[in-house]
């Protein structure tokens, strides 16, 4: 009998079993994964950073949350999956080079902040500021606020040198939710302010500072598939709520996605996804992605041909009953025609009496 525990997390109790044993039900299944991953969004869990030592979560052997988040920074990271991040949801192509800009910035308490990721594009000054959140996070204006301002006051030339023409640097925030609860988020700074009407003399100085939100809750699995970054095929594999589902995703993502995006879904599936996949199913997806996987296109193409001569074959056989049946129906309305007995027809046709008799009147 294989070793079974119950474990609660914030009063949610996560069951998991024996690997060695492929024969026992999987306890711990995907939408328990789910359950713990909303307990801890509603209170709030803030992922560390990487630069903090990592300890894993008490309800199994790694962190959900961390690699779960890890995941889309890598991704967001990467130049090339964030240029398709860009077409696929805001359907615009970069027509200048971007750069990583890696700073940090120095806050009044003397202590680092960091933003998710910052691009800049190269020899203008223009800046892309991503900010990834897998849970509500009412404190998110500020903390824009924060990097926007410390990104003009980084970039910003001596106040000797400025000149009329210079210009401030523009810097564009972008939201990216993954988070498995719903979140209505405005995506203005100035709908979070403090509310105030003066006259028309005296203005209320509000900002505008305006967010691109992307809210994974927008937008439907077959949508995300039909993209073409590895953040949105991530992004529909978060959709699923069962197991099942998840592995038909799984496959799904794997017949369209690039052969350097496959890495990135061979990390997901292997660092995020093990604990929760039932070992078997497990196994047959990471053929996949080793050795085995031209042996098992050879065996796929030769299922596809069989399948393929057996519907031929079906075919064929169909056409020859259909004109069969064709051919004795002809025969019993010529014989109709010249007047002979319905049981003689029926004895020539095979035809019943009650076939005939509906073949005449129609």
């Amino acid at each position: 009998m294989s070793l079974k525990k119950t474990i609660f997390v914030d009063n949610v109790s996560i069951f998991y079993y024996n690997q060695e044993r492929s024969d026992v039900m999987v306890l711990f299944t995907y939408t328990d994964y789910l359950r713990c991953k909303k307990a801890l969004e509603q209170q709030a869990f803030v992922v560390q950073e990487e630069s903090t030592p990592y300890t894993p979560m008490p309800y199994c052997s790694f962190s959900v949350y961390h690699r779960h988040d890890k995941l889309y920074r890598d991704l967001l990271n990467n130049k090339k999956e964030f240029t398709l991040f860009l077409q696929d949801f805001f359907c615009y192509s970069l027509s200048s080079t971007i750069v990583k800009y890696n700073r940090n910035f120095i806050t009044k308490d003397y202590s680092n902040t960091i933003s998710d990721i910052i691009f800049k594009l190269k020899d203008i000054p223009v800046y892309l500021l991503v900010e990834h959140q897998s849970y509500p996070d009412h404190s998110l204006p500020y903390r824009i606020y924060r990097y926007y301002s410390s990104i003009l006051e980084d970039s910003k030339p001596s106040e000797k040198s400025l000149t009329k023409a210079d210009k401030i640097p523009l810097v564009t925030p972008i939201i990216l939710y993954t988070g498995s609860s719903s979140w209505s988020f405005t995506p203005n700074i100035q709908d979070h302010q403090f509310k105030l009407t003066y006259n028309n003399r005296l203005k209320n100085g509000k900002l505008s500072l305006s967010y691109n939100f992307i809210n994974i809750h927008d937008f439907s699995k077959e949508e995300l598939l039909k993209m073409h970054s590895m953040i949105a095929f991530a992004m529909a594999i978060d959709k699923c709520e069962q197991v099942p589902e998840l592995i038909d995703t799984i496959y799904d993502v794997y017949y369209v996605c690039s052969n350097e995006q496959k890495e990135y879904l061979h990390r997901m599936l292997t660092y995020l996804l093990k604990p929760i996949i039932p070992k078997k199913l497990y196994e047959n997806l990471l053929k996949k992605f080793n050795n085995e996987e031209e042996t098992y296109m050879e065996e796929l193409i030769e299922r596809m041909k069989r399948d393929l001569e057996l519907r031929r074959i079906a075919a064929t056989k169909e056409g020859r009953q259909k004109g069969r049946q064709e051919g004795i129906m002809k025969t019993a309305i010529n014989m109709l025609k010249r007047n002979m007995p319905l049981e003689d027809i029926s004895d020539i046709t095979g035809l019943s009496i009650e076939e005939l008799r509906k073949l005449k009147t129609a």
